[in-house]
């Protein structure tokens, strides 16, 4: 045991370290023991860092087996096994359903500890909102019915209209967000921002459900006018720009905080095709995505939004006000694993406005180069 940990360790493959660990721990004190269940969680979150989610969610639902069993339902590290559960679900299963439930039980533990009223509960409200934004669970889907029966005069016969209607689940991630703010009034005397921090995640909801309601079509139940957009766009950045008046006050205690208000402004031009707009964020240095993104991900953007780049060789579009969205539930592969297809966002790279390629697969840029 002890070579093939040092084997591991000198290859740099830190999960197969633990693993080694965690074989001999299994054996020597047992699978409920208090060290075994630490290292079991830490052998799952290892490989939820590694990419192999599935396999990270199995080990991780192991873990909280045992340290129910050790620990009992709340004890030891129930609460953040909970939500590394319900994380690494997110990662392969597009419902809401699977990540939820877990979600959901690391609340209930926080409030069986007498933690219902602290930052902790706030900043996992935000943070459970956050990963429902972030991994497709929210959008909708459009579903036909027979309207009433109607009767129609030029053709002397009764019709049966069909009529269609858009829904999402924008208003699950929303209910977190109005717990916490109701719980961050109560907390303001510990952290006079917290306000302004949510506030920046339910500015990041209402724009992304906006997005999404302005690609229905019109005549579906749900469709919103491009007027009634930009008027929801407008709004949510006068929240926006509140919250960053806010934390202005401290620039260096919310520098984190401040970039994604400004992410999220930066995502309202782009949405609201206002191209001056983004070139001003970035030549002011509101936001710098320098560090995010490799430089062979990076275009340059020309006027009008188009994209210069001729060697990519794949299909996406090259005009960064054109990429589609869809509306519908995201696509999944036969093994369940959700499509990302590619497409171009703007990002400000050292104050010059560029576009980033996202959800490419990298082997092929890297052979159209070569």
């Amino acid at each position: 045991m002890i070579s093939g940990y040092e084997t591991a360790m000198a290859n740099g493959d830190q999960t197969a370290a633990v693993k080694y660990v965690l074989d001999y721990t299994e054996k020597a004190y047992g699978e409920n023991a208090p060290e075994t269940v630490r290292l079991t969680h830490r052998y799952g979150e290892l490989l939820y860092q590694d990419g192999d989610y599935q396999k990270a969610t199995d080990i991780l639902i192991k873990a909280l087996e045992r340290s129910v069993a050790a620990n009992g339902e709340s004890g030891g590290e129930a609460f953040e096994i909970n939500m590394n559960i319900a994380y690494a679900y997110s990662q392969w299963k597009t419902g809401l359903s699977s990540r939820m439930q877990y979600f959901n039980r690391a609340l209930e533990i926080l409030r069986e500890r007498g933690e219902h009223e602290s930052i902790t509960y706030v900043t996992t409200l935000i943070s459970i909102a956050i990963n429902m934004m972030d991994n497709g669970g929210l959008k909708g889907a459009t579903t036909s019915h027979l309207s009433d029966t109607m009767y129609s005069p030029e053709v002397s016969e009764y019709v049966f209209p069909i009529e269609s209607e858009y829904s999402n689940y924008y208003d699950r991630a929303e209910k977190y967000i109005l717990e916490a703010v109701e719980i961050g009034k109560k907390l303001e005397i510990q952290d006079e921002y917290i306000l302004s921090k949510i506030a920046i995640a339910h500015a990041k909801l209402k724009v992304m459900e906006t997005a999404d309601l302005g690609a229905v079509p019109m005549g579906v139940g749900g469709y919103i006018s491009g007027g009634t957009e930009s008027e929801y766009y407008d709004r949510e950045q006068e929240r926006l720009m509140t919250a960053i008046e806010k934390l202005s006050q401290d620039t260096d205690a919310n520098k984190i905080f401040l970039n994604a208000a400004n992410s999220v402004l930066m995502e309202i031009a782009w949405l609201d095709k206002d191209e001056d707009r983004l070139l001003a964020m970035c030549a002011a240095g509101a936001v710098n995505s320098a560090s995010d993104y490799p430089p062979d991900r990076l275009y340059e953007v020309m006027e009008g939004g188009m994209v210069f780049a001729p060697d990519i060789g794949i299909r996406v579009s090259t005009n960064i006000f054109r990429t589609l969205r869809s509306r519908g539930k995201q696509q999944t592969d036969e093994n369940g694993n959700p499509i990302k297809k590619p497409y171009f966002i703007p990002v400000c790279i050292d104050g010059r406005l560029m576009a980033a390629l996202i959800h490419a697969p990298r082997v092929t840029i890297e052979e159209v180069r070569q």
